[in-house]
This record gives structure tokens, C-alpha cells and sequence, in this order.
């Protein structure tokens, strides 16, 4: 063999080290988009129960396409799986600041990072494909709903203080 061939773990360090940072960029983007999306639904008369129906729709395709990728690629682009690896080490060796920890990541995966990286996170947890499925979609519902609310926050709060710099009062 030549000492030119990429090896499989080279590879995966590679694709590791290209992919993970243009995910994460990917994310941002996404709530970039959100937003914007958001203003628009808004002013053309969405109300929050119909843009979060269209957000959670979005979200669970966005999902369903990285969650292929991260599996296709047979990288994980996400970290989740090492901080799987992290989270059962932690309980091994104490329960309680595990089981803390647990809880700490589930919060914030949960509403910030995404159902694709929490049901990464937690596949080993779940035992077949359609409770996968379902986790996938209650949890970005959830998620949606709490990103419409802050959005709806976003926007009301920026309305009021546009029509009070409008009318002279601040």
C-alpha cells in the first residue's frame, strides 16, 4: 500500500474538521432565516398559530435533511455522539452531577440546538425507529413553539419601540 492513501479515520477527521464548523455556520444562518421569515409572515398577516405550524414544518425537514447527512456521512457533524460518550462517563462516575448534566443538555438541546442534534444525543435511549420519529417531532414542535414566542417578543418589542421613536416619546 502506498503511503498516500487516505485512511478511513483520516478521512473521518477530515470530513470532521470541514463539516462541524459549516454546520454550526449552517445553524446561525438558520435562525438568521428564521427571523427574517418571521418579519415577513408578520407583516403579511400570519397569525403566530399558522407561522408556527410553517416553522415546525421547516424545522422538522431541516431536521430530517442533517440527521441524513450526519448518518450518510457516516461522520458525526454534529458532536452529539461524543457528548453521549461524555454525559454516560459522568454517570458512571457520579449519578447525581450525571444526571444534572443530563438534564442541562436535554434543556438546551432542546431549545436551542435542535431535535436533530438531541435525537442524535439520544438515539442509544430510544429503541426503535418510529419512537425516534415521534421524539423528532414532538421535540421540534416544542422548540418551534418556543422560537415563535420569542420572535413574536422580538417583533412586539421592536414595534413598540419604532412607534415610540416615531411619535417623539422614549
Amino acid at each position: 500500500m502506498s503511503q498516500s492513501i487516505i485512511t478511513d479515520r483520516h478521512r473521518r477527521g477530515l470530513l470532521l474538521a470541514a463539516l462541524v464548523p459549516s454546520f454550526y455556520l449552517a445553524e446561525w444562518l438558520l435562525v438568521a432565516a428564521t427571523a427574517s421569515c418571521f418579519t415577513y409572515f408578520r407583516i403579511q398577516g400570519y397569525s403566530n398559530e399558522q407561522i408556527w405550524l410553517l416553522f415546525w414544518v421547516a424545522n422538522l425537514l431541516i431536521s430530517s435533511a442533517f440527521l441524513t447527512c450526519n448518518d450518510l456521512l457516516g461522520v458525526d457533524i454534529t458532536l452529539m455522539q461524543g457528548l453521549r460518550k461524555l454525559t454516560d462517563a459522568t454517570l458512571r462516575r457520579s449519578i447525581w452531577f450525571g444526571i444534572l448534566l443530563e438534564l442541562v443538555v436535554f434543556i438546551r438541546l432542546l431549545l436551542w440546538d435542535g431535535p436533530c442534534q438531541l435525537l442524535i444525543y439520544w438515539r442509544s435511549r430510544l429503541p426503535s425507529t418510529p419512537s425516534q420519529i415521534v421524539f423528532l417531532i414532538v421535540a421540534s414542535g416544542i422548540q418551534m413553539f418556543v422560537w415563535a414566542k420569542i420572535y413574536t417578543l422580538g417583533y412586539n418589542g421592536i414595534g413598540e419601540l419604532l412607534s415610540n421613536l416615531k411619535g417623539g416619546t422614549l
